[in-house]
């Protein structure tokens, strides 16, 4: 039998999952290793190197992780990232008096970063998402528009002001990024932007900004 430190399940249901260490949970989610290298061992080394900045961990992309350790693989990844959205879903409803404010491209950027974090370090293909914001420019939700290459003609301001309606949103903030890392904004990504901020004219609903997200950097479209 292996040691208990090696069973990081069975410590779970003996303990509880509170007591476990950070390098056990995430031995849990990766769940099976490879040859050489078990999941207690690939946690371990994940573990080590976002000791005390866990939050970095959301951002990591795939090829980083496996980098890492060599047992983190497609499935061990998705476990990962689903283990840790779950999380914060279940902390954004345990705790609803948190609200999150958007007053300013710093506001923006900070919040875009966060929570679109696999678009910044992992994402193949370009994703257009909006956050929709009430007449506090307090976060109501995000809803992803479009996948592939961002183009005017095909973001059709009806698919993007749709959920903002259904939502009673005041304002909306675009976000998508460029797989290349690189967030500097194309003349594309300004004919989108000024279309959708005309569209929203008509509707009442502001384009408070659109926001370019790269390999850990983002640019601010109105901040240019």
């Amino acid at each position: 039998t292996a040691p208990e430190q090696d069973r990081p399940r069975e410590r779970l249901l003996a303990v509880g999952p509170e007591q476990l260490k950070v390098a056990e949970l995430l031995a849990i989610l990766i769940r099976s290793g490879r040859p050489g290298e078990s999941a207690v061992t690939a946690g371990q080394k994940l573990a080590q190197r976002y000791d005390g900045r866990l939050a970095d961990l959301v951002a990591a992309g795939r090829a980083e992780l496996k980098a890492i350790s060599p047992a983190v693989e497609k499935t061990a990844y998705c476990q990962i990232m689903a283990g840790i959205e779950l999380g914060r879903r279940v902390a954004a409803c345990s705790e609803p008096q948190r609200v999150e404010s958007i007053c300013s491209p710093t506001d923006a950027i900070a919040y875009c970063r966060q929570r679109f974090a696999r678009l910044a370090s992992d994402a193949k293909q370009e994703e257009f998402h909006i956050v929709t914001l009430n007449t506090k420019n307090h976060v109501i939700d995000t809803h992803r528009i479009t996948v592939g290459t961002l183009d005017a003609s095909l973001v059709h301001p009806r698919e993007v002001f749709r959920p903002a309606i259904k939502d009673a949103a005041s304002s909306v903030l675009l976000v998508h990024n460029h797989p290349s890392g690189d967030p500097t904004p194309s003349r594309e990504d300004h004919a989108v932007t000024n279309q959708l901020t005309e569209a929203g004219k008509l509707l009442g609903i502001e384009v408070l900004d659109h926001i370019v997200l790269g390999k850990g950097t983002a640019i601010s479209i109105r901040q240019q």
